[in-house]
């Protein structure tokens, strides 16, 4: 996550600036207030581009004015996609006829906002930096309970910040969304609309607006807001949020690694799927407006089962539906021991060389590959890293066979190329196999997988290409038995 670039602001969280103009510029350049060489201007041509920064006019975004709570509102509600309103006819500064009721009446559901007084929103007033913080905190769904000890005091006017505002405040400069400026904090003083454009654009870089599938890796945070999404053998290096907009729409992850947290704003009962070796370090459930499932399959809970933090919101909590889903342990565990005691009593062996060597220009691997097995049938495919072609037709090993060669689908070029084996296990039964750890090949080493208290075990060999035996260069060859579980 990029926060280095934050302008010693700290608020941070959803777009760019609400106004009463409802029409967004197709460009900053239809702006004639805004500088395209300034600080901001990238964060702020983000922001417009992405439907979050609307004018004040046709001509004018206003970058340097005051952010009013109204308009922060606004933001959140555009950046998140939110569409249901709360009844705000308590609050009698918020008259219908002003073009922010709704965006206002939709930031209370949301719970990013809370009037002044049980009576007074004060949506015209400039927000100040601490209530902006605590707006973005809400939206981004910081656990205020994990930073109770967050230390304030570099911040030289610390004292100042407010006794309800404080657990937000330590969040977000915890999170490291909060640097604070050459004067510290500054909490009481207000901000502008590019200072807050440029806040968020350090937060939340990333935007998925239409349907589709998606395979590209993000840096930092990203957003979803529409529903029918399918993201696909890709890492996201930051928060993964499901926004308010997939309503009760269905988002799909496939072999997703996600760095950070699965937050969950939208999608219904149909659900957010967690498929194919997905991982996130927490889920968090906080739908406002109606139940959400997240599933996660077989495969995604043996990766993430004994690591991942989970939590449901009390307001998610009211809808009984709403539940994190993990494939049924105790299948895996049996599962898990079954294979355990197969390896114990050496029914999985394989040997292996620890070098390999392909020769330029020929087609053949001279290699002995043997199933030490007595009742087990081994599937070998060997792929390359890169773009995970086979570099040879499957191999199948009946219990006790052995190849003396490997055939490549073509004669490999000078240089090393990295692969992968899969050896999928397969019993008489049909029962298939898996384990996760690691285990170095010595020369000439006739190694038996040891299971121990891993899923996966992976063999270490030695893969070189050579030039006429004249030049070696040495590249890694890995073994690992399938990652695919079956019932006996």
């Amino acid at each position: 996550m990029n926060t280095k670039r934050i302008l010693a602001l700290f608020l941070a969280v959803v777009t760019c600036l609400s106004l009463a103009v409802s029409a967004s510029a197709a460009s900053i350049s239809d702006f004639k207030d805004v500088d395209t060489k300034a600080w901001y201007a990238e964060a702020v041509s983000a922001a417009v581009d992405n439907g979050l920064l609307y004018g004040k006019s046709r001509t004018q975004l206003d970058p340097n004015g005051l952010l009013t709570r109204a308009e922060m509102a606004a933001i959140t509600n555009r950046s998140f996609g939110c569409y249901k309103a709360a009844d705000i006819s308590a609050y009698k500064d918020v008259a219908k006829s002003k073009w922010y009721y709704k965006d206002v009446a939709l930031a209370v559901q949301m719970g990013t906002y809370n009037g002044v007084s049980a009576s007074s929103m004060q949506p015209d007033r400039a927000i100040t930096r601490q209530e902006a913080i605590a707006v973005v905190a809400r939206a981004l769904q910081l656990n205020l309970d994990d930073y109770t000890k967050t230390d304030l005091s570099k911040f030289a006017d610390a004292k100042d910040v407010s006794t309800w505002a404080l657990p937000y405040m330590k969040a977000m400069v915890a999170a490291g969304y909060v640097h604070g400026r050459t004067q510290g904090l500054v909490p009481q003083a207000n901000i502008t609309r590019a200072e807050f454009a440029q806040l968020y654009f350090n937060i939340i870089q990333s935007y998925i607006t239409k349907s589709g599938s998606y395979t590209k890796d993000y840096k930092g945070n990203l957003l979803v807001r529409t529903k029918d999404v399918e993201l696909k053998d890709m890492t996201i290096d930051g928060d993964l949020i499901i926004g308010n907009g997939v309503a009760d729409g269905k988002v799909t992850l496939s072999n997703v690694k996600i760095s950070g947290r699965l937050v969950v704003w939208g999608g219904g009962t149909a659900a957010i799927y967690c498929n194919d070796g997905t991982t996130a370090a927490e889920v968090i459930a906080c739908r406002v407006d109606g139940p959400v499932k997240v599933i996660f399959d077989r495969e995604s809970t043996l990766l993430v089962y004994d690591k991942i933090k989970t939590r449901i919101t009390e307001r998610a909590g009211k809808f009984p539906e709403t539940e994190i889903v993990f494939y049924a342990m105790d299948d895996l565990l049996n599962a898990q021991r079954d294979l355990n005691k197969m390896v114990d009593e050496n029914l999985i062996q394989a040997e292996v060389p620890a070098h390999l060597y392909a020769i330029v220009g020929e087609q053949t691997i001279s290699a002995t590959l043997k199933n030490g097995s007595k009742t087990d049938t081994y599937t070998i495919e060997i792929r390359r890293d890169s773009d995970g072609s086979l570099i040879a037709d499957p191999i199948t090993l009946a219990a006790g066979a052995s190849v003396s060669s490997i055939t490549l689908k073509e004669a490999p070029e000078y240089g090393n190329a990295a692969c992968t084996a899969t050896i999928t296990a397969t019993r008489i039964n049909g029962c298939k196999t898996v384990k996760e750890g690691k285990l170095t090949l010595a020369d000439g080493a006739f190694p038996v997988i040891d299971a121990g208290k891993n899923l996966r075990i992976a063999y270490t060999a030695k893969v070189a290409a050579a030039e006429k035996v004249e030049k070696v260069n040495a590249a890694t060859l890995i073994f690992t038995i399938a990652p695919a579980i079956g019932n006996s």
